[in-house]
């Protein structure tokens, strides 16, 4: 069993005392002893905040405390926390408070610094990030948006894979590369066999542009290709996989927060292995589609 609360605290615990300084996902994500591919999702899963939002809220709490207890100007506050300048720091304090630095700056009194945030967007007090319980880490309170434990533990069959790459934003300009996968396998006979979007990169590390996906069918034995077709081996192996239906980007991203969520509560450890999507059926009226959400996980 894996406690992603205790392998999250050491990084926890640095964040909030390092949160002003650079962090690369790829060096936070080993203080966890987790591959860069699947950390930003536990990290959320586990927190309820990506890692960058996680950060920026740290410095904006701090910088807010700043303005308030001590003799700074807002110009000086905003570059300690590494903003470009006071105009980027009152549009993040919008943003995340409701409230202008300036608020801050001229707050003197502690009860009406109390009420005046109890009427704002954040709606209470501040706390020092160096306060941080880890008992905070809630990912078992979030809310499902399916019913029950609906995870399963499926082993997959060694196999191939055929498949188009398309590079570029996650869910984009997939329908080209779909079209051209089935006139191939159309050609080959291969109708009926499963297909798989394969996603190879964390969208956190990976600029969106760079990002890939392998639309793909599962073939039982390597065949011949042709134009963009390219066939490589699939390992298969042990998944988490959560099976529901979906129609848009956001009903496509709740199934993998409930996947995760789920995979965290079961205490299974990820592996390398990409995640992707087996899909079972799609209408193409509604958009509905029947798919699986697949983890790659260790046993």
């Amino acid at each position: 069993m894996v406690d992603y609360r205790k392998r999250l605290t050491p990084v926890i615990r640095y964040l909030e005392s390092n949160f002003n300084e650079p962090s690369k996902l790829v060096d936070v994500a080993t203080q966890a002893n987790l591959s860069p591919y699947h950390f930003h999702r536990i990290f959320k899963a586990v927190t309820g905040e990506t890692l960058a939002d996680y950060i920026r809220r740290l410095r904006l709490e701090n910088a807010a405390d700043d303005l308030f207890k001590k003799e700074c100007s807002v110009t000086e506050v905003a570059l300690n926390y590494g903003f470009s300048s006071s105009q980027s720091l009152a549009k993040a304090f919008r943003q995340h408070f409701g409230l202008t630095p300036t608020d801050f700056k001229n707050c003197r009194d502690l009860n009406a610094f109390s009420e005046m945030l109890r009427n704002s967007k954040i709606g209470h007090t501040l706390r020092k990030s160096g306060n941080a319980d880890s008992d905070s880490l809630s990912y078992s309170d979030h809310n499902s948006t399916t019913e029950g434990n609906n995870m399963e533990m499926k082993q997959f069959e060694p196999g191939y894979l055929a498949y188009i790459r398309v590079t570029g934003p996650y869910g984009e300009n997939y329908e080209p590369a779909i079209r051209k996968l089935f006139q191939w396998a159309g050609a080959k006979g291969f109708n009926g066999l499963p297909s798989i979007f394969v996603y190879h990169d964390n969208p956190e590390l990976t600029p969106a542009e760079k990002c890939r996906t392998d639309i793909g069918m599962l073939l039982p034995e390597p065949t011949e290709t042709a134009g963009d077709v390219e066939i490589v081996p699939f390992e298969g192996g042990s998944y988490g996989v959560l099976r529901g239906k979906a129609s848009n980007h956001e009903e496509y991203a709740k199934h993998w927060v409930v996947l995760t969520r789920e995979i965290i509560e079961s205490g299974l450890e990820t592996d390398e292995r990409p995640c992707f999507e087996l899909y079972h059926s799609y209408d193409p009226k509604t958009h509905v589609s029947d798919v699986s959400f697949c983890t790659a996980v260790k046993v």
